[in-house]
């Protein structure tokens, strides 16, 4: 569920039920031209759809962080995290398609995910299955 798709009267009521909040992460540098702009949104609608659908009534996807510069990425994340759980989430997961991004993983983010495109046309299936994995295993150990 998109963010936007929710009212503040249905926050209200959703709230104890939609626990998992989505942060997307783009990672642009602002040196992309536009055809790698679309590229790279493009890849990372396609890994969110691997949790946003099949967890449509737990997760929230929030607006996507789409430039990394000037700041600790880690910092930023770990900032966000913060907030989100402060807003009643009560687990943060950061989904990019950046394979550097391990060292991003920020203590109060709950579950990072970096998905690899460059396998995605190939393995899309064990991709999305190993994700699905990750976030059951995040609520069933945290639950």
């Amino acid at each position: 569920m998109k963010f936007n798709e929710i009212s503040a009267q249905e926050w209200y009521d959703l709230k104890p039920y939609l626990d998992t909040c989505l942060l997307p992460v783009t990672g642009l540098t602002g040196f992309e031209d536009p055809a790698q702009v679309t590229l790279a949104l493009e890849q990372l609608r396609d890994a969110l759809e691997s949790i946003e659908i099949p967890y449509k009534g737990r997760v929230v996807t929030y607006p996507a962080l789409h430039y990394m510069t000037a700041v600790s990425i880690r910092d930023q994340l770990e900032a966000l995290s913060i907030h989100l759980k402060r807003m009643g989430f009560r687990y943060v997961i950061v989904l990019t398609i950046h394979t550097e991004a391990a060292s991003w993983k920020a203590d109060q983010t709950d579950l990072l995910i970096a998905v690899d495109m460059e396998q995605w046309e190939s393995k899309a299936e064990q991709i999305k299955s190993s994700i699905s994995k990750q976030v059951q295993h995040l609520w069933q150990h945290s639950d």
